[in-house]
Formats: C-alpha cells, sequence, structure tokens
C-alpha cells in the first residue's frame, strides 16, 4: 500500500546469478525515504532457513505494482532486474530513472558506476559488500543460500542507497 503511494520508490531484485537469463529472484527490496527500506525474502532455501511468504504471494502482490506505468520506479541498473523479473512473468514498467545512468550522464568518468563505488564517491558512504556475506572464489554462496540475519542488511541497504543516490545525482545533473 506504501509503494502504491509513494511518488516513487527505488527496487532491487536479489537472485541466484549475474546472469539474467538464468538468475532466479530470491527477494526484493524497496526504499520510499531514504534511510528506510524494507526487503521481502521468499527464496532462501539454505539448511534451517526460516518460513518465508511463498514466492507466488510476494510475486503475485507485487506484480500490479511493477507493471503499473503510472508508479515510477528507480534502480541501480535497472536493466538487469527488468530481465530478470521477465523470467517470472513481470513486465517491469514505470521505469523512472536509473542511477547508473545518472552518474554516467553528469560526469562518465569521475567514478565507476556500479552502486558501491557511486555510494562511496557521492555519499562517503561504505556499503557492505557481496563478499562480506557470501565470501568468494569457489565456496561463494548464491544470495539463496545467505543466511536472512545477514541477507536483509544488504538487501535493504541496496535499494536505499539507490535511493539517497538518486537524491544526490538529480540534484547535481540539475545544476
Amino acid at each position: 500500500e506504501r509503494l502504491a503511494r509513494a511518488p516513487y520508490f527505488a527496487v532491487d531484485t536479489e537472485t541466484t546469478s549475474l546472469n539474467y537469463r538464468d538468475a532466479r529472484v530470491v527477494g526484493v527490496s524497496f526504499a520510499i525515504e531514504p534511510g528506510q527500506a524494507a526487503y521481502v525474502p521468499f527464496g532462501h532455501d539454505y539448511l534451517d532457513a526460516p518460513e518465508q511468504l511463498s514466492e507466488a504471494t510476494v510475486l503475485g502482490a507485487l506484480k500490479p505494482l511493477l507493471e503499473d506505468e503510472q508508479l515510477v520506479k528507480l534502480g541501480q541498473n535497472l536493466k538487469y532486474d527488468a530481465n530478470v523479473l521477465k523470467n517470472h512473468g513481470i513486465e517491469l514498467k514505470g521505469i523512472g530513472l536509473d542511477t547508473m545512468l545518472e552518474s554516467y550522464v553528469l560526469n562518465s568518468v569521475q567514478t565507476r558506476h556500479d552502486m558501491d563505488s557511486m555510494a562511496a564517491f557521492f555519499l562517503n558512504h561504505n556499503t557492505i559488500s557481496f563478499e562480506s556475506i557470501a565470501g568468494k572464489g569457489a565456496k561463494q554462496l548464491t544470495f539463496n543460500q545467505i543466511p536472512l540475519e545477514q541477507a536483509a542488511p544488504y538487501a535493504a541497504e541496496d535499494a536505499d542507497i539507490t535511493l539517497r543516490l538518486h537524491h544526490h545525482l538529480e540534484t547535481a545533473l540539475a545544476a
């Protein structure tokens, strides 16, 4: 209900793969106001994972919002999220702005345009790194294997930082 009433919101998917063709969504995060974000998990399937809402329940409730052209969505590399959501029969519409593109348009060579680099450069904020919760190399976990106690802050931060980056970049671009 809050998302439907918001003038816009940041959205981010957490998935099983960086390859959008193979990736399955395991949870979705949102932010409407800076400093406040939520992660809705449904696909964490590690041993002793807590009970979660079903994929059908979560994506069924979100599909009308994500497909509503009138509801403006913000994101970081939304092209990836849009492609992954297609794997679940959801056509992401109402794409407003993408922070990766905003950063590139502002200054293509000032910083790298991934969220972590932009957060450090524009917001002086060090984000939770994926490697810190998933490990690295051959033993790196996929997101569905990461305990919710670690996954939720990481995922929620992605949406929050995206929203905060948009606010910063929107002001800089207007100037």
